[in-house]
């Protein structure tokens, strides 16, 4: 019979178990204890009849057995597994301690445990982003700290990098697979008033999230700079959109949560080309009430469909929101150099730029990778070069 294998160090002893009905309790040798119920611990068994756990593939399922099950007999082998016997089918599970400690969830520190609190953007932040040599991102340790700053920053900057077009996918996938719109897979920005978007026009681009109107919008961006004029404006900008989120819940807990609690419309048309529409709450919360994403762009959105009532604290949240995108000091100025890369996540991070004089050149591509690859990414290089993953629930986004 094999052991659920353990994801964190071994460090869990069992001093012993007790089973009262349908939960089988826990207590550790450091006085600590956790309860779980049955059904919980049998659909979890990773035994060689149950599931390949190396793979994280499932063979039995939750139909195969009765909710009510229980266990006919709990053990504790040599401090480092519990046994279990259920009485369904006589079934053997072993757990190892390790594995049971690190998943358990009766208590809301231990769920909290399984998730990565972003870190907000402060004033020293704002003052020295972090930043990668182009070089050392080339190898697997400096990859691993480019994600790992984004997963817990929200960006990154790659200084140092080659400044001639077609770069920019080959970089990327080694963050995940290209995700492709009807942009394409790399899309110029470029001035050309004569296109529709204000992403090639002179204008300046308030700050916003990329694409609030799809259902799943980017993920993680990247913005390769191919040349810029460094006399004639244009500077790229960008805003922790968790921070601002959390000064308006402290500054109106109303219009924050009016925020949270309705749907916000986008639309955005090209005619004969594409036409997408979507509705989603513009602050994304979790279980604990931390924010997880935002959607964040009113240059596309659509009228409102809101109760009465709710339609005044919304639209306060709302302005001042717009009002925190707008204040300088929450805000990284930056120009991008040739070669430059900025990297940051779509459902955190609001990004514009300012205005550009009459005949400026400038010239990004840009690109996107799912948030799902970025974390694949880490864990994997994480277990490539011996360094604890830290392993953990992929913040959820902007749903």
């Amino acid at each position: 019979m094999d052991t659920v294998p353990a994801d964190s160090p071994a460090s869990a002893q069992i001093e012993h178990v007790e089973q009262s009905g349908s939960l089988v309790s826990v207590f550790w040798a450091d006085g600590s204890s956790n309860t779980f119920h049955s059904i919980w611990l049998r659909d979890n068994c990773r035994c060689e009849k149950c599931g390949e756990p190396v793979i994280g593939r499932r063979t039995s399922r939750l139909t195969d057995f009765p909710l009510d099950i229980a266990p006919t007999a709990v053990g504790v082998d040599t401090q480092t597994t519990l046994s279990v016997t259920w009485n369904h089918d006589r079934h053997e599970s072993r757990y190892d301690a390790a594995w049971l400690r690190a998943n358990a969830y009766d208590t809301e520190s231990a769920r909290e445990a399984r998730r990565y609190p972003p870190i907000l953007w402060d004033n020293a932040f704002l003052k020295a982003p972090p930043t990668v040599d182009f070089s050392h991102a080339g190898t697997d340790r400096g990859l691993f700290d480019v994600l790992r700053t984004v997963r817990d920053y929200g960006i990154c900057f790659i200084t140092g990098g080659p400044s001639t077009t077609g770069q920019l996918e080959g970089f990327a996938t080694r963050f995940g697979h290209i995700q492709e719109t009807n942009f394409g897979r790399i899309q110029d920005l470029k001035i050309d008033p004569s296109k529709r978007s204000i992403a090639n026009s002179f204008e300046a681009l308030p700050l916003h999230t990329d694409e609030p109107y799809r259902a799943s919008p980017p993920g993680i961006l990247m913005f390769h700079c191919v040349q810029v004029d460094p006399e004639r404006g244009g500077q790229s900008q960008f805003l922790d959109g968790f921070k601002i989120a959390s000064i308006l819940r402290d500054e109106d807990p109303e219009g924050f949560n009016a925020l949270v609690e309705n749907r916000q419309s986008w639309r955005r048309h090209f005619e004969g080309d594409v036409d997408v529409s979507a509705q989603f709450p513009m602050i994304s919360l979790d279980e604990f009430g931390d924010v997880t994403g935002i959607r964040f762009n009113d240059r596309v959105a659509s009228p409102l469909s809101l109760p009465p009532d709710r339609v005044e604290t919304y639209y306060r949240g709302y302005r001042r929101l717009i009002e925190l995108t707008s204040d300088p000091d929450y805000v990284i100025a930056r120009r991008l150099q040739p070669g430059d890369i900025a990297i940051f996540d779509n459902h955190r991070i609001l990004h514009g730029r300012s205005a550009f004089a009459l005949q400026s050149e400038r010239h990004l591509q840009w690109g996107s990778v799912r948030r799902g690859d970025l974390y694949s990414s880490l864990r994997i290089l994480a277990d490539k070069l011996g360094i604890d993953r830290e392993d953990g629930v992929m913040p959820s986004g902007a749903y």
